[in-house]
């Protein structure tokens, strides 16, 4: 790799030298922060909008990238919980904290035979929120339960006109 210096700035490959570490931008900046619950939830809704349901080892792939080095070390120091992740890598620690969440707020149920988290239709505003943010389409099996809810309802306006 050829260096030259121009002027007071060095040179690779016409590249700066801040562009030759791709990890740091800063003093005491860092380019890949450590994932936290807020970084990892739309990576869980990408699959739940797909398949409307989804496991850790679906979401975990796709983080991957976008991970610091400290996310992904098995019994890894946490910062944010101050304890060492045991047996799990803190990534996959914090995308079960995520989808734990998203079962506390009525969003997910969690099916223990499949290791499966799946969609629900008890909070359908934020459901349907996320599809029209993201122009996406309703789960299947949302739209099934939701037209079968339909025709098991008599509508107002028969009520009305036998009386």
């Amino acid at each position: 790799m050829a260096v030259s210096i121009l002027g007071s700035r060095a040179m690779v490959n016409c590249l700066r030298i801040d562009e030759i570490a791709p990890g740091a931008c800063g003093l005491l900046i860092d380019e890949m922060p450590l994932l936290t619950v807020s970084h990892v939830k739309p990576y869980i809704v990408a699959v739940l909008l797909h398949r409307g349901a989804v496991r850790v080892t679906e979401v975990t792939p796709g983080l991957v990238p976008h991970c610091s080095p400290s996310d992904l070390k098995v019994g890894g120091w946490d910062p944010f919980e101050e304890d060492y992740c045991e047996e799990i890598t803190r990534m996959e620690k914090v995308v079960e904290d995520a989808l734990g969440e998203f079962v506390s707020d009525g969003l997910l149920r969690y099916n223990e035979e499949q290791d499966l988290w799946v969609l629900t239709a008890d909070r359908l505003p934020t459901i349907v929120s996320w599809v029209t943010s993201l122009g996406a389409k309703l789960p299947q099996h949302l739209s099934l339960e939701l037209s079968r809810q339909q025709s098991n309802r008599i509508p107002d306006y028969i009520e009305y006109h036998s009386a």
